[in-house]
């Protein structure tokens, strides 16, 4: 806990549990973990309709929500949008009711509860971005709407160096690098394995993300029947999405058997998955600013084969915990995952390159560096 005592912060995002994803994983691990510094930590998100059981009661829920189909201005990725009459109003009235110390936005560009949350903010603010939008400029349409908004933030956080490129293109003021965090006993060798992924004969290979054209597993697809007829293989596709029904009819008769479609895996059983598999894979083609999964990947001391691409070379090094490739050259992909799959001693090397590495992005770190800002910045108002 800071000299200060215990701070009162708010986390903000349409994204959050049940919704899937590398925002939800985020701020949820942020969140426990700012707690257990001792502040009280409050997560405004919207209504997904199905909170299950276990909703914590430190989560408020204002506004229904809405996801939208992938589309090429949005990184032909599925975004989350909330909806509901008199929403400002709701978040207006929230923020009167409620005194924070810090207001922490996650994507506060579109005009949702991240930015209704900056708009009538009278904290201190700081703001996440997770995504380089490419082609489609959203950061200029968000400045151009949303400028007087943007002057009160008083830390922008990037998710990498690649994100914070991008953020210095459009904004000006303190802004700092803070990398995805990692529960390193959740992923963690020592987890015990699926058994039944691991009865599975062969070598398995393992993709885990939405099943939407930015992950790019079409190109897995086509790297995986070129080596299938030379190698006994397995390809474990972990995740749901728009395209999963074209994606499982994409995959020929031949393969069928070798192809497994396995839907959305609870929290709870994915280390198990990861610690089932024999190589990691993700053929994302942009869009991304960090590779959470990969490193979710290195933390289960699985060696990777991914796209090449700057998100991506934020998290790995070439030759030490894996291997990239030009994932549209299906030729050069397979070679690459071909270059594991021959080779059981690098596999477990740079495996345990990997956890090495993980270890470095443990949560209570990253949330050490987050307290670290809110009090640089609380200390300069």
């Amino acid at each position: 806990m800071s000299d200060r005592g215990p701070l009162k912060i708010l986390q903000v995002s349409d994204a959050y549990y049940p919704f899937p994803g590398g925002v939800s994983e985020h701020m949820h691990y942020l969140s426990v973990n700012l707690r257990k510094r001792g502040h009280r930590v409050t997560i405004l998100t919207a209504d997904y309709g199905d909170r299950g059981a276990e909703e914590d009661r430190d989560v408020v829920r204002i506004g229904r929500v809405r996801i939208l189909p992938p589309l090429k201005a949005f990184n032909m990725t599925q975004l989350t949008v909330t909806f509901e009459p008199g929403l400002h109003l709701k978040v207006r009235d929230f923020l009167r009711r409620n005194e924070f110390d810090v207001i922490h936005t996650h994507g506060p560009l579109a005009p949702n509860l991240p930015h209704l949350a900056l708009h009538y903010s009278r904290s201190a603010n700081v703001a996440t971005f997770h995504t380089a939008f490419v082609g489609f400029n959203w950061h200029r349409i968000g400045k151009f709407f949303f400028s007087g908004d943007s002057r009160k933030i008083d830390c922008f956080i990037g998710v990498s160096e690649v994100a914070l490129d991008v953020l210095r293109g459009h904004y000006r003021g303190a802004m700092r690098v803070v990398p995805n965090g990692i529960d390193t006993g959740r992923f963690s060798p020592s987890v015990e394995p699926e058994p039944d992924v691991l009865r599975l004969p062969g070598i398995k290979i393992l993709y885990v993300g939405r099943m939407e054209p930015r992950k790019g597993f079409p190109y897995l697809l086509r790297a995986f029947e070129l080596l299938s007829s030379r190698y006994d293989l397995q390809l474990l596709a972990v995740g749901s999405g728009v395209e999963e029904k074209r994606y499982r009819e994409m995959v020929p008769g031949p393969l069928r058997g070798k192809v497994h479609f396995l839907g959305f895996v609870p929290p709870e059983r994915l280390p198990r998955i990861y610690r089932s598999a024999d190589i990691f894979t993700s053929p994302a083609v942009g869009g991304e600013t960090f590779g959470i999964v990969l490193l979710e990947a290195m933390a289960s001391a699985l060696p990777v084969v991914a796209s090449d691409i700057p998100g991506y070379r934020a998290v790995l090094a070439e030759g030490e915990e894996g291997l990239f490739a030009d994932v549209a050259d299906s030729a050069h992909y397979a070679s690459r995952l071909e270059v594991l799959i021959k080779n059981m001693e690098m596999r477990k090397r740079m495996g345990e390159a990997g956890r090495r590495k993980a270890l470095r992005y443990s949560w209570e770190e990253i949330a050490a560096e987050v307290e670290e800002i809110y009090l640089e910045i609380l200390e300069q108002r």
